[in-house]
């Protein structure tokens, strides 16, 4: 018998990917896409991170220019037109037609607001700040949290949105954007709780004029009396704190007494002439606002067509201003004709009368301002049965509600 070996009679065996060189192949094929789409995205946001810089020195430009002829930065309600002309009716002189807005998403640790290119003129018009965030380090700038100014871009958050914590107390505070300003949505609410009258609840207490901070809550006037003490400390924990005006802005007891130095007629007084913005009682980079500074806020809120005047005394006005700082609903003021649409979120706290008493929660709103008017203070009301503000000026041993600005 002859054996034939020859390759021709039986088929030759052709070797396959076993099982574990399948599962290699893909996950090296895993590994090489995920490093493409990491690179990717990494790319694509230092390209969102280079328009954000790109963009913020032409809109640097364009409100350089704008002051050149103008001798003032635009207004919020001017950069709301969504373009820098030479007036806020679109006059013949165009620096950006259109203002750029962040890109998105947000990158690295930025939030919404800090990457919103949020504008905030000063009252004066004599500077304004623009909030804007990198993801990642961009030339010279570091990731994180911008504020540009017409010196320069500072390495701080200068966004309105987010809460904030206080760190001296640890309290959050919300915070919102009404036109150019940023103000907290919530009465302050920091220092010792006192009661309102000494041991024999005749005599006025004041508020020290000391290193510590001190408040009045509405409800506590004994200082031995436990209910009284809970009371407090509830209302309070609502309603924030009601301060002294020298207590507010942190300056000597005497300058709230009754017998406080008339400004008018000795405006050099240290209780008179004392540099604005005035930190006080609010967290840094806060201020107990002026009266000019409450001036933006009612006259942005004023319905169209309607007025709102600086200089009344004691008058109501600035119609639907009122109904929209206080918070909507009738779950802490007496009527529901407030709709809180400015987001400001006014309660109404109540007043610390002159006598140390406590009257009005759940009618009144009232904030203190840091402008002196003779032996007074003004400050600004709402009140329950009124949808417009109240400018008036008050003795400085009254408590009332504080609000801060941001700076």
């Amino acid at each position: 018998m002859v054996i034939i070996n020859s390759p021709m009679l039986y088929k030759s065996k052709k070797s396959a990917f076993t099982l574990i060189e399948l599962l290699v192949v893909i996950a090296i094929i895993g590994i090489l896409a995920t490093i493409s789409v990491i690179a990717l995205q990494n790319a694509r946001a230092k390209s969102r991170d280079a328009k954000r810089a790109g963009d913020i020195k032409q809109v640097q430009t364009a409100l350089e220019l704008f002051f050149n002829d103008n001798n003032r930065y635009p207004t919020a309600t001017e950069w709301e037109s969504g373009q820098i002309y030479s007036t806020s009716t679109t006059g013949t002189s165009t620096y950006m037609q259109v203002i750029p807005s962040a890109p998105t998403p947000n990158d690295g640790s930025c939030s919404a607001n800090q990457n919103s290119i949020s504008y905030n003129p000063s009252p004066d018009g004599s500077s304004y700040s623009i909030s804007i965030c990198l993801g990642n380090t961009t030339g010279t700038l570091a990731p994180g949290p911008k504020c540009l100014t017409p010196g320069g871009i500072i390495d701080r958050d200068c966004s309105c949105g987010d809460d904030i914590v206080d760190s001296r107390d640890s309290q959050v505070y919300p915070t919102v954007k009404i036109g150019g300003q940023c103000w907290l949505a919530k009465n302050m609410n920091i220092g010792t709780m006192i009661g309102s009258k000494l041991a024999d609840d005749v005599t006025l207490q004041n508020q020290a004029d000391d290193n510590s901070i001190e408040k009045y809550c509405y409800g506590y006037i004994d200082q031995d009396d436990a209910a009284e003490i809970a009371t407090g400390t509830t209302n309070c924990g609502i309603y924030g704190g009601l301060y002294q005006w020298h207590e507010a802005l942190q300056l000597p007891t005497t300058c709230t007494t009754p017998t406080a130095v008339d400004c008018a007629v000795l405006p050099t007084d240290p209780c008179c002439n004392f540099a604005t913005p005035r930190q006080g009682i609010c967290p840094i980079g806060w201020h107990v606002p002026t009266d000019t500074e409450f001036y933006i806020l009612e006259s942005y809120l004023t319905d169209v067509g309607q007025t709102c005047s600086a200089s009344r005394s004691s008058v109501w006005d600035c119609n639907t201003a009122g109904d929209k700082l206080k918070e909507a609903g009738a779950a802490h003021w007496t009527t529901a004709t407030s709709t809180n649409s400015s987001g400001f979120t006014a309660l109404p706290a109540g007043t610390g009368s002159n006598a140390g008493a406590f009257i009005n929660q759940l009618t009144n709103g009232i904030f203190w301002s840091s402008s002196v008017s003779g032996v007074n203070a003004q400050h600004r009301l709402l009140n329950s049965g009124h949808s417009d503000v109240l400018r008036r000026p008050f003795p400085r041993v009254y408590s009332y509600s504080v609000r801060c600005l941001r700076d």
